[in-house]
């Protein structure tokens, strides 16, 4: 796992997590959007990010929202589009 991926994505999410109000440390396994901590604006927010800083063309995948709901599944993502 590229470890500065990794810090930046953790970055990102917990900046998301502080928006809402959430300052509870968040695992790289916890769930994000099942959880109800991030929501479908998040959802659009990383998605929009990820397409725009990695090239991940979300409309050419199969999307599930799994692929987004952790640190780890969206460090997952980044490193097979690289």
């Amino acid at each position: 796992m590229d470890v500065s991926m990794h810090a930046q994505v953790r970055s990102y999410v917990t900046q998301r997590l502080r928006m809402h109000g959430d300052i509870v440390p968040v695992g790289d396994d916890d769930p994000l959007f099942t959880s109800g901590r991030l929501d479908s604006l998040d959802a659009v927010e990383l998605i929009t990010v990820l397409e725009s800083d990695h090239d991940i063309d979300f409309a050419r995948m199969s999307f599930d929202l799994r692929l987004l709901d952790s640190v780890t599944a969206i460090t997952k993502l980044v490193s097979r589009a690289a």
